[in-house]
Order: structure tokens, then C-alpha cells, then sequence
């Protein structure tokens, strides 16, 4: 049998929005920071069993996730992913990308429609917050200018997990039984990014417990997660 294709990159597209920002030169005091959190991060202990279905989890207002990215010149970062409000149908998306360059965030309006349909995707707005506190806003021309670039990568978080392997993936989080495991292409404008991601509906948001970079050494690993609690950090 083959396996139905997966198209789900909205880790990969946050991150893609989140870097924009990024300053070229590391920041001493943030490599100090991210550098003693990863080395203090120890296996949870927890286990989670086999999916019962194959149905993501519904979108809530609170939930959040946690990844350790691994660079390919092995730099660790942090991706803390945040439902943090709800308007009209459509959900605000936050992502914190914590490195050593400093830190920035990407707040999307995003309504997702149907998961399994990308047609249904659409971006209705996007708000930024450098390294420095400075906040912007995409909207009007501007943000319609910028839709074809992102719209590729939000249609990718279509997700269809019908047909695929399933195994049993050993993260921080914890332990994730029948994670369905596929190849997932992500495109930010030029860029392109092949990965092996293993995913369980366990996991909210994105749904992804591991991705490891096939065209290039970098990963992904879930260190965290929670049903409710997260909260914006743009106004």
C-alpha cells in the first residue's frame, strides 16, 4: 500500500515567517540563555498510546508546543508554538523563535477551514515583533503582495496520515506509540526543506513529535506541550 501523500509544514512556515526578523550577528547573552536551557532539558518520563484515529486535534484557544530545533551547523534554538485568540472563524497563530541571535515572534491570523482540504487555507493577517520590542504589522496591499509566497507553505497544513507507518518515536516530551511517520515538503518562497516527520494527534497545533532533515543534518525534537495556558506576547 502506499502511503497518502503528507503535506504539513506549519512548523516549517512559522519558522520561515519568524526568521525574517533575525539579526545577522549572535547575541552573547541569548546563546548564554538558550545554551543552559536545552542542556537542562531531561526525558519527561511520560507515555502516550497509539492513535485511536486519524484525525489531527481540533485547533483550541491555549493550546501550545514546545520544539528544540537543531541548525545544520548544530545550533540549538527554541520554537514555543501558541493558539492565542480566535476571530471570525479564523485562529491567531503565535510562534516564538528563541536563538542566538535573540528573539522574535510572528503572530498569523490563520483560518484553516477544512485540515484536509489546503484550498481552504488563507492568511488574513500577520504581526511581527523583532529582537528589539518592535512590533509591525502586514496589511492592506502589503499583505495581499506577500500571500502567493505563503500560501504554498499554508496549504501544506493539509495533513492526511491514511495509509502511512506507523512507529514509536523517544523525544523529551516523552514517549509517542504509532507516530505516523512521512516525508514532508515545506517551501518558503525559493527555499525548499525535505524532512522524515513522525506526528501523533496527541500533540496539539502542528502535531509533530520529530522531524529530521533529509536534504540537509538539522531536526526537530518536542520538548513540551499543553492543552491550555499560552498567551500572546503581541498586542
Amino acid at each position: 500500500m502506499h502511503a497518502a501523500p503528507l503535506r504539513f509544514a506549519l512548523p516549517v512556515l512559522l519558522l520561515g515567517l519568524s526568521q525574517v526578523a533575525c539579526g545577522p550577528s549572535i547575541d552573547a547573552a541569548a546563546k548564554a540563555d538558550i545554551d543552559r536551557r536545552v542542556a537542562a532539558f531531561v526525558p519527561s518520563g511520560l507515555g502516550f498510546p497509539a492513535p485511536a484515529g486519524l484525525a489531527p486535534k481540533p485547533l483550541v484557544v491555549g493550546q501550545w508546543t514546545q520544539h528544540k530545533l537543531t541548525s545544520e551547523k548544530g545550533e540549538p534554538s527554541l520554537i514555543t508554538y501558541k493558539i492565542v485568540g480566535e476571530d471570525s472563524g479564523a485562529y491567531w497563530v503565535e510562534v516564538a523563535n528563541e536563538n542566538y541571535f535573540g528573539k522574535t515572534v510572528t503572530k498569523i491570523l490563520l483560518a484553516v477551514g477544512d485540515r484536509s482540504n489546503p484550498n481552504t487555507m488563507e492568511i488574513r493577517a500577520v504581526k511581527m515583533k523583532d529582537k528589539n520590542g518592535k512590533v509591525s504589522e502586514l496589511q492592506g496591499p502589503v499583505l495581499q503582495l506577500m500571500q502567493s509566497t505563503w500560501q504554498g507553505s499554508v496549504n501544506m497544513l493539509a495533513v492526511s496520515w491514511q495509509g502511512l507507518p506507523q512507529e514509536t518515536m523517544n523525544v523529551v516530551a516523552g514517549t509517542f506509540a504509532g507516530c505516523f511517520k512521512a516525508r514532508t515538503d515545506a517551501s518558503w518562497g525559493a527555499w525548499h526543506a525535505a524532512s522524515t516527520a513522525w506526528m501523533h494527534p496527541m500533540v496539539p497545533i502542528s502535531s509533530l513529535v520529530k522531524s529530521v532533515g533529509i536534504d540537509r543534518p538539522s531536526s526537530m525534537e518536542l520538548v513540551g506541550f499543553g492543552e491550555t495556558g499560552a498567551t500572546s506576547e503581541i498586542p
